[in-house]
């Protein structure tokens, strides 16, 4: 029987986090992880000969700067410029650039008015942005928060940013449907909700906080893929002592004779003993490893009632070669049109609808879809004159009302496709392969329950100190010993690092307040 000061359940970013700055703090620490890769959701893999893609997470802004810092991360991250492409039914679309001037004309060119209510948003959420930023380093409660905004000017800022819906902000700030959809798309993402849902608005807000990129709110691509924020963290907690362990799953936590949590046990019957347990699962699989019956009913109904049923579809292609999208650009080379996000939103209805289909079992028959071809600002992920392509589609509901998964998979691929393809005429004939990543598949392969990215929903109702259960926001659960450092802790879901970083900081507190002396060397 083998023994350390931590154990870290899971290798995910957020675990790789919380073990590394344990790691550093002078702790022995052991990364147990179920699978055969290190990395969790955040990974790049080689999923056809030559093509190495982000399998699931896709893209960066959120992961906190400290912790880029903290722990001497080095990562070359790309800010997308344009930020995004918004094709048009009738061919052309809208290019949102960096640049403000540039971006301003692009959007006048569709209205002036949305041209103002753009810039108007954009400072709206930012200076939310900066009323919540420092509460992601902690775990604040929702008083606190509402108690943050009355820093700023605005009136109602609270009310609209994070308990309103997006939908609503959009129609007020901007008027074509073209506009209105691109940016709603951004207050639905990982969402089982629709862009009409009160508290929508704070999913883009929570996708507005992001500083990775050097720019607030900008995201980016990583060199190398995701993976490669992870491959960095693994290799930190290593040069400072850490030990990760790959097809380790944890059976189920260990407990004392004093109801302290005490180690693990693998599913292979071996025994790891620790007076510290960090679960990187979900609120719900971390339930299930220690025993409902181990800890207190009120929390345990907490944590099942958290909403996890997941709607995202991620489909992740080879190509032959570089779709073409009509009215763009026509030389074969990659264009504008190709470096940033693809997003086919075209209105806060289409949204509404592709939602509405899923919450009644069906798969929207066209998806809201974000896609990206990260080979065409880094052509050696794929072997030369040929492309990745992956797709982040909604609406396609974990249970569905006919069939199951296993059996209309590749149809629900098709639909994603085709969605894309009415606006890159020829796009299916270019796939060389492609996988497929149902709610289902998500859970089965990175281990997120019911396929949520987020471990539960961030809408306002479960976030703050109702994350992941009321009083229990601490990162403490209510077995001493245990906490929890993934993303059904506050701050939530996305490669943020935060949720990793505020549980690492309760376990050494913990430490230092009985009396443990630990090294300050991050």
């Amino acid at each position: 029987m083998s023994s350390f000061d931590a154990i870290v359940i899971g290798a995910g970013h957020n675990g790789l986090v919380c073990a590394a700055y344990l790691a550093r703090a002078g702790l022995e620490v052991a990364v147990l992880e179920r699978s055969d890769r290190i990395g969790g959701a955040c990974v790049t893999e080689e999923l056809w000969p030559g093509f190495r893609v982000s399998t699931a997470s896709y893209s960066l802004s959120l992961l906190l700067p400290d912790i880029v810092a903290d722990l001497g991360l080095q990562l070359d991250v790309r800010a997308k410029d344009p930020v995004a492409f918004a094709p048009r039914d009738d061919g052309g679309g809208l290019l949102l650039w960096r640049d403000p001037a540039r971006r301003r004309e692009a959007i006048s060119a569709l209205s002036a008015k949305d041209a103002d209510g753009y810039d108007q948003l954009h400072d709206l959420f930012e200076e939310a942005s900066r009323c919540l930023r420092p509460m992601l380093s902690y775990p604040a409660t929702r008083k606190q928060a509402r108690r943050a905004f009355r820093r700023s000017e605005v009136e109602g800022l609270f009310d609209k940013t994070v308990d309103g819906s997006i939908a609503e902000l959009c129609e007020h700030y901007l008027e074509t449907d073209l506009m209105q959809g691109l940016v709603a798309s951004q207050g639905i993402i990982g969402s089982a909700a629709g862009p009409r849902t009160p508290g929508t608005a704070y999913i883009f807000l929570h996708h507005a906080f992001g500083q990775a990129t050097g720019t607030p709110g900008a995201w980016g691509f990583v060199r190398g893929g995701m993976g490669a924020i992870t491959a960095a963290l693994a290799e930190d907690l290593r040069n400072h002592g850490g030990a990760i362990t790959l097809g380790a799953e944890v059976a189920h936590v260990k407990v004392d004779d004093r109801r302290r949590a005490a180690g693990v046990v693998l599913a292979s019957g071996e025994e790891i003993d620790a007076p510290i347990v960090c679960s990187n699962a979900d609120p719900k699989r971390t339930v299930d490893l220690v025993g409902p019956t181990l800890l207190p009913l009120e929390f345990v109904q907490d944590v099942a009632l958290i909403p996890v049923d997941g709607t995202v579809v991620k489909v992740n292609c080879a190509l032959s070669g570089l779709p073409r999208f009509k009215g763009m650009s026509a030389s074969g080379e990659p264009g504008p049109e190709h470096r940033g996000t693809i997003t086919i939103s075209p209105s806060i209805d289409y949204l509404e609808s592709a939602c509405h289909a899923a919450a009644e079992g069906r798969p929207a028959p066209q998806m809201f879809c974000e896609a990206w071809i990260q080979t065409t600002t880094e052509p050696e992920l794929a072997p030369a004159g040929k492309h990745t392509l992956s797709i982040f589609a909604q609406y396609a509901p974990y249970r569905l009302a006919q069939g199951s998964w296993d059996e209309r998979r590749e149809e629900i691929g098709d639909i994603v496709l085709a969605t894309l393809e009415h606006y890159a005429p020829g796009l299916t004939d270019l796939v060389e392969d492609r996988l497929v990543l149902g709610p289902p598949d998500l859970e089965a392969r990175f281990g997120l329950t019911g396929g949520n990215i987020f471990h539960g929903e961030i809408l306002p109702d479960w976030l703050f100190d109702k994350r992941p259960a009321g009083g229990w926001h601490r990162h403490r659960l209510p077995l001493p010993g245990l906490y929890l450092c993934g993303s059904g802790a506050h701050p939530g879901g996305g490669v943020c690092g935060g949720p990793g970083r505020n549980a690492a900081r309760s376990v050494l507190e913990d430490l230092v307040a009985a009396g443990r002396t630990i090294a300050r060397n991050t």
